[in-house]
């Protein structure tokens, strides 16, 4: 039986730090033969925030020199203390990369090496990663669930056209095609596999910047820390082949904008701006329609997640398919109940908290949530 040994590399002076740039290619290694895709965990992803971003770190358990589990995570400091996967602006997901021979092994011993709960996201339900985990002797416990759009391009396209979109919506959606192609030459395009990505990775930040995102200032050029781990990261998953991007253009200029992350056979939606000047021409569903008519051209690619928050319809009324996904808090039988219990219990009262703050800020300015 092989032995795990839990180890961690900070995100203080990553550059620098032998041990995390011994381990890229384990890791790399580790991601192309990983039990279960987990694309938004990438180390193409992943590595350029490490160096970017301060506070988290990248909890491994590896054996001789092969790398078995793989998760950057964070230390929550509220009370009582415990551990998250994980979340930036660019990432959202608590699925590990995990050795596809020795599963078990790895899950097991990064378990058995936790001092603290661990709260894991957006995990899917009943998925093989959670099948593997609720095997686990463990305190578990799901904090939130919901469902959220998702794709499983099979068939044809056209096929799945006359199934998910009516006969109305594909007239009028020809009729915002052909009023913007009236305005100018109209293009959908389309950037191909492990090509230089940096011209469409500063038009999709030029065109959220330029939107609601940036008149909040959540856009990622906002944060000139995450601005730079981003240009990297785009840049290092279209050298791997992880990179899809798709947009349409008006006389040459981008009107909408959108990328994903491939990795084994699951695709995930990520970043997605567009030119709100066109807003009564839905150049955002234009472009998923193109996104989904592309994606159905890979055979390799068998499941998508749109990685949208419940409720906006754009995306959930153009794909039907649903993936659940569920916050999930564990920790391993040494720590005690009642400590699992009051992690468990400060976290739901933290969301409730941050919730009920929201809907008062949003009641009192007179706005809805968006």
């Amino acid at each position: 039986m092989l032995a795990g040994n839990w180890r961690t590399v900070t995100a203080v002076n990553l550059r620098e730090c032998a041990e995390l740039n011994a381990i890229v290619p384990a890791w790399k290694r580790l991601a192309d033969h990983s039990f279960v895709p987990a694309g938004l965990n990438a180390p193409e992803l992943i590595l350029p925030l490490l160096r970017s971003l301060p506070g988290a770190e990248l909890a491994t358990v590896k054996q001789a020199n092969d790398l078995l589990f793989a998760l950057p995570v964070k230390k929550r400091r509220f009370l009582p203390v415990f551990f998250s996967n994980w979340m930036t602006a660019l990432t959202i997901i608590g699925e590990p990369h995990l050795d596809k021979e020795f599963p078990e092994v790895g899950l097991t011993s990064f378990i058995n090496h936790l001092a603290h709960p661990i709260l894991l996201h957006s995990i899917e339900v009943k998925g093989s990663f959670w099948n593997l985990l609720a095997s686990q002797n463990v305190h578990f416990s799901v904090l939130d669930n919901w469902q959220r759009a998702a794709l499983r391009p099979t068939g044809t396209f056209e096929a799945w056209v006359e199934t998910n979109i009516s006969s109305k919506r594909r007239k009028e959606y020809r009729r915002l095609t052909n009023c913007l192609a009236e305005m100018g030459r109209f293009e959908a395009l389309s950037l191909e596999t492990k090509r230089d990505c940096r011209r469409w990775v500063e038009e999709l930040l030029t065109l959220e910047a330029a939107g609601w995102k940036g008149k909040r200032g959540t856009a990622i050029a906002a944060n000139p820390a995450l601005l730079a781990a981003f240009r990297e990261s785009c840049q290092f998953l279209a050298a791997a082949g992880k990179l899809r991007f798709w947009k349409l253009a008006l006389d040459g200029n981008p009107i909408a904008i959108m990328y994903a992350i491939v990795e084994g056979d699951r695709a995930w939606l990520h970043k997605i701006a567009y030119d709100e000047t066109y807003t009564k021409f839905s150049p955002g569903v234009l472009l998923v329609l193109y996104a989904t008519e592309k994606l159905f051209t890979e055979s390799s690619i068998t499941f998508v997640d749109s990685c949208a928050i419940p409720g906006p319809p754009m995306i959930e009324d153009i794909w039907r398919d649903r993936i659940e996904v569920a916050d999930v808090m564990i920790a391993p039988k040494a720590i005690s109940a009642r400590h699992f219990s009051l992690a468990v219990n400060s976290e739901k009262l933290r969301r409730f908290a941050r919730e009920l703050a929201r809907d008062t800020y949003y009641y009192l300015r007179g706005k809805k949530r968006s």
